[in-house]
């Protein structure tokens, strides 16, 4: 059985693709598994997949009809084997001792999940030299969320998860910023996290991508929608914490839509998050615990 089971959606990044799978392929942790789900790309991409798998026995193909990046994840984790997780975007890379790293970190520490800086990658940049690691141990895992002086991205690409603590779980379909909602419930049931701050993983910034493209109504109500499912989650398994995720992770959550709406300008997009918030501070899913004085008084202006 595989130490590790990398779990990699692709569509259509043909132009980036190799670089990943390379990074992958020389890892110095060899004893992986790689699952490489092609969720209907129409370029050239299929064709390097079946490259690597040919070459490599580590390295297997789903392909399936385009159901989008959450699909691919859930596919792949259904596929998977070993007994800890990770997450790789296409169009980015890896150091090659990413892996060992963060698997050797989550032994030493028995951590249910390890995570790392990243590095944005503009254009052909590589990622810098580590000098050494220097883990910092969250126990429970939980307080990473409820901290409101830590901020660690709530990426799922730049960490490595045992399998045990992601039990049900699944990415939400169909929205953006799937990440966080997947985060904020798998957190939940880990009992430690640790904390590398070199920066391991090479995220590549591009002019499409979703985080750089202009905020919209599609981006509100995933916005919205995770927030409920975030929401449900906690009712269902941990009822107890719900308050505490609201008035902080949750919290940071509404910070990021209300800023968001207000500099897009567009007078249509914010009665459209006026209507949104107000829904949701109605059910009790938002409030003003958790924000500063300043995000206080914008939320009330959004909800006035």
């Amino acid at each position: 059985m595989p130490l590790i089971s990398v779990i990699i959606p692709v569509y259509n990044v043909e132009q980036h693709l190799r670089k990943c799978l390379e990074s992958i392929a020389s890892q110095t942790l060899k004893d992986i598994e790689v699952i490489c789900i092609n969720d209907g790309s129409t370029d050239g991409s299929a064709g390097i997949l079946q490259e690597f798998a040919q070459r490599d026995s580590r390295f297997q193909v789903i392909s399936q009809e385009n159901k989008g990046l959450s699909v691919a994840r859930n596919v792949g984790l259904e596929h998977a084997k070993a007994d800890h997780i990770s997450y790789v975007d296409s169009d980015d890379f890896i150091h090659e001792k990413f892996l060992e790293t963060l698997y050797n970190v989550a032994q030493k520490f028995d951590a249910d999940i390890v995570g790392c800086d990243f590095f944005k990658i503009y254009g052909n940049e590589d990622l810098p030299q580590i000098s050494g690691v220097e883990p910092r141990e969250y126990k429970p895992a939980l307080d990473v969320l409820l901290n409101r002086k830590n901020f660690i991205h709530f990426n799922v690409w730049n960490k490595l998860y045992r399998r045990s603590v992601i039990k049900d779980i699944k990415f939400v379909e169909g929205i953006y910023f799937e990440d966080w909602v997947y985060n904020c419930c798998v957190f939940a049931e880990a009992k430690s996290f640790v904390w590398i701050g070199e920066k391991m993983y090479g995220y590549r910034i591009s002019d499409n991508s979703i985080m750089r493209s202009q905020f919209s109504h599609k981006k509100l109500d995933d916005y919205a929608e995770g927030i409920r499912q975030v929401r449900k989650f906690y009712k269902e398994k941990h009822p107890e914490l719900w308050g505490e995720v609201r008035d902080t992770r949750i919290s940071r959550t509404v910070k990021m839509l209300m800023n968001s709406t207000r500099r897009s300008h567009d007078r249509e997009l914010y009665h459209a998050a006026q209507i949104s918030l107000k829904k949701l501070y109605n059910l009790k899913l938002i409030g003003y615990c958790g924000l500063s004085c300043v995000n206080k008084v914008k939320l009330f202006k959004f909800l006035h």
